[in-house]
């Protein structure tokens, strides 16, 4: 390569033409031999006509410089110039690009690109071979690799077909696939960080520089990465925490939460103070727009890190609470809804009242503790509600066994029963293992659990079918009907599901109930 101040020549033998153009000038200057004068009187008459066109016998000397400039300009174009071309690169080995295609790379991805190809056309012009290694692991896990030494033209294809892939680099394992290396001469590096480092980044640098010359082009700086953790929920708000790479000056982003739509729902700026890495965000919105949240993400932030995308786990979804006696303000601990509450409140909005002001707004699942005798009011506004898609939930009790309605999946037969009744155990009974078709199927059965009372199902053709679970001597336990009905062990407090099995909270221990 040849160069003039800040213009080069990638060909410069080629100038070498430009002393053709004095024999130029002397050819296009050459004047044509003069005509011979042959007299012929036939023609004598034309002798005095005017000529139409007339040929000069010498080039003008505006078109002799005109061509030489353009013969100038061509010799000029076959030599390749360029503008402030970068010098040569240092070593004589092959030029090694190394590329962090994680998350944190998406935010100037095409800048990239763009220094990958312009670093391979100056490798073409010194005729070196070019290596590529991506430092994020490929889609399908396999470990991290370099390409083999190659020539320009397909280092540039697999350049344009490289993306950055949404999770993080994995520098342990550039450093391995670097360690084998077998590189002929001096190789110079080129490391496009991302500009976050991790335990294996400096053990990655000492090994590049013992390969030969690195080169680190790093542009964080100007566009540092931002990290939006998954959030949580606590109450009805929803906080998050966010993560930047550089703390070294102040620096203000906004945090969007976003409906499927794509819709904004809410912002809310986030300002960081020189030497602060982590902020906290927190969305106060209604129950109604946090169940339409989709994503959170940093404006402006095109990363995959910066992008968090919601589920039904953040998803706080209605629940209406009904019971068929006062809430219990005085001893809440006998409430038929106080444990229901405090199992659902972490994870839903509980809603309490009457079934016909509840269903006045949207609900997820409605729950009937108990509740009695409906009036035919209820007892028609709740059916068309479940006949819509609605779920209710119903927790059987002494109210439900001595008022059934028409709101359970199978006839009730009128009253309960119980240790000491009419249809009673000598002892509390123990529960079968769960057939393989029922949704209980595959849970262990704890043996400090029995049932102690019971809401008997009338006999009909299609009870085996319906039910979930049964006791040991047989007795249907549980109606298997689409969650709309259950047992109850007790006629205190309902029961709640904690952990692998079913325990009632009232007792803890000697009963069970299931929905």
């Amino acid at each position: 390569m040849l160069g003039f101040g800040p213009i080069a020549f990638a060909v410069p033998w080629v100038l070498a033409a430009l002393a053709v153009l004095p024999v130029l000038w002397w050819l296009l200057r050459v004047t044509p031999p003069a005509p011979r004068v042959v007299r012929f009187p036939a023609i004598r008459l034309l002798r005095d006509l005017t000529a139409r066109e007339e040929t000069p016998a010498r080039t003008p000397l505006w078109l002799l410089i005109l061509r030489l400039i353009v013969a100038a300009l061509l010799i000029l174009a076959l030599a390749g110039p360029l503008l402030n071309p970068r010098a040569a690169l240092p070593g004589s080995g092959p030029l090694l690009l190394l590329v962090d295609n994680g998350w944190a790379s998406g935010r100037d991805w095409t800048s990239r690109r763009a220094a990958m190809e312009e670093l391979v056309s100056q490798a073409e012009r010194q005729n070196r071979p070019v290596v590529l290694l991506p430092t994020a692991r490929p889609a399908g896990g396999e470990a991290v690799k370099a390409s083999p030494p190659l020539p320009a033209s397909e280092a540039r294809r697999l350049i344009q077909a490289l993306e950055p892939h949404p999770w993080p680099t994995d520098r342990a394992g550039a450093l391995e696939a670097v360690r084998g290396l077998a590189a002929r001469g001096s190789a110079h590096t080129v490391w496009l960080s991302d500009g976050i480092g991790d335990r294996s980044a400096r053990g990655l640098a000492e090994t590049l520089q013992r390969m030969g010359s690195l080169e680190i082009l790093d542009d964080s700086a100007e566009k540092p990465p931002h990290l939006l953790l998954p959030p949580s929920s606590e109450g009805a708000g929803l906080s998050a925490r966010v993560v930047r790479a550089d703390s070294s000056r102040p620096e203000s982003v906004t945090v969007r939460l976003s409906g499927a739509d794509g819709r904004l729902l809410t912002r809310q700026p986030v300002a960081f103070d020189a030497g602060q890495l982590t902020r906290e965000v927190r969305f106060e919105v209604p129950a109604e727009l946090r169940n339409d949240a989709a994503s959170l993400r940093v404006e402006n932030d095109t990363t995959a890190g910066a992008t968090v995308l919601l589920d039904e786990r953040w998803r706080r979804r209605p629940v209406g609470l009904a019971s068929g006696r006062a809430n219990g303000e005085n001893q809440p601990l006998l409430s038929d809804l106080h444990y229901l509450e405090r199992a659902l409140a972490p994870y839903n909005e509980v809603r309490r009242g009457e079934p016909d002001e509840l269903l006045k707004r949207d609900l997820a699942v409605l729950v009937l503790s108990d509740i009695g005798a409906l009036t035919g009011q209820e007892a028609q506004t709740i059916e068309d509600w479940v006949r819509k898609g609605g779920v209710l939930l119903r927790f059987a009790g002494p109210r439900l066994a001595q008022n059934p309605d028409r709101l359970v999946p199978v006839r009730l037969r009128l009253g309960d029963r119980a240790l000491g009744g009419a249809l009673s155990w000598s002892e509390p009974a123990k529960l079968q293992p769960f057939d393989g078709r029922s949704p209980f199927a595959g849970l262990h059965i704890p043996d400090d659990v029995a049932v102690s009372r019971q809401v008997l199902a009338e006999p009909a053709l299609d009870l085996a079918d319906r039910t979930w679970a049964r006791l040991q001597d047989g007795t249907p336990w549980s109606p298997r009907k689409s969650a709309e009905t259950a047992t109850s062990c007790s006629s205190t407090p309902p029961p709640a599901r904690n952990g692998p099995t079913c325990r009632c909270p009232a007792c803890s221990s000697t009963c069970c109930a299931v929905w």
